[in-house]
């Protein structure tokens, strides 16, 4: 009998590496450097340094201090030229809403109105008064010492009775004439206001009284 031939065992192959089947394989992207990033340039690595202000010039500052000064003396000119009136009001001839010493302030822009406290210009004097009666109105005083206004006594908080002026022109009852105010002292034993010289011109009046400050007491 012939015997049989054994099993050939394979040979392994030379220089062949063994691999897992588990593990992949690093792709060759991963594998490349990074780019790099750009270095900057020297001018970019230095900073540029603040400009520095030039200090003003004491002539400069000077200028500048005159224009300010200006700019509000002009304010305060208009103020009280065009808008506001100011004055210290001496006498008692409007106690006691207003007293001996008393500093007023007007408003000239706004037109007198009833009933309303207004600075005036009589003889070349600012008086203070009361608009009892506007243009067209008439004004009627009794015997008896009591004021009406187109026939209807005004509502105001006056108490003292109004008798006519002696010796004065001014007859009663009485047309304001146009263009003018009639108007009373609030101490009516006080006849000098238009019982005496009659309707006072809207341009000799300078504004209502909106503001009072008592500087001699109460």
């Amino acid at each position: 009998m012939n015997p049989e031939p054994s099993a050939k065992i394979p040979e392994p192959t030379p220089n062949t590496p063994e691999t897992s089947p588990n593990i992949p394989e690093p792709s060759p992207k991963a594998s490349e450097p990074s780019p790099k990033t750009p270095e900057p340039s020297a001018k970019t690595k230095e900073k540029t340094p603040p400009k520095k202000r030039k200090p003003k010039s004491d002539k400069r500052r000077l200028v500048n201090l005159l224009i300010k000064v200006t700019v509000i003396a002009a304010v305060v000119w208009v103020t009280f030229t065009f808008v506001l009136g100011i004055n210290i009001h001496y006498g008692n001839n409007m106690h006691p809403s207003i007293r001996d010493g008393d500093l007023v302030i007007s408003l000239r822009v706004q037109k007198p109105y009833i009933n309303s406290a207004v600075l005036y210009e009589h003889k070349g004097e600012t008086c203070v008064g009361r608009v009892i009666a506007l243009e067209g109105s008439t004004v009627a005083i009794s015997d008896n010492g009591e004021i009406t206004v187109n026939g209807v006594v005004p509502a105001e908080e006056v108490f003292y009775p109004t008798f006519r002026a002696d010796g004065s022109e001014i007859v009663f009852p009485y047309t304001v004439p146009e263009g003018k105010v009639f108007i009373l002292n609030d101490f009516r034993s006080d006849t000098n206001d238009s019982r005496t010289f009659g309707g006072v011109s809207l341009s000799d009046v300078h504004g209502n009284i909106f503001f009072s400050m008592r500087r001699r007491g109460f």
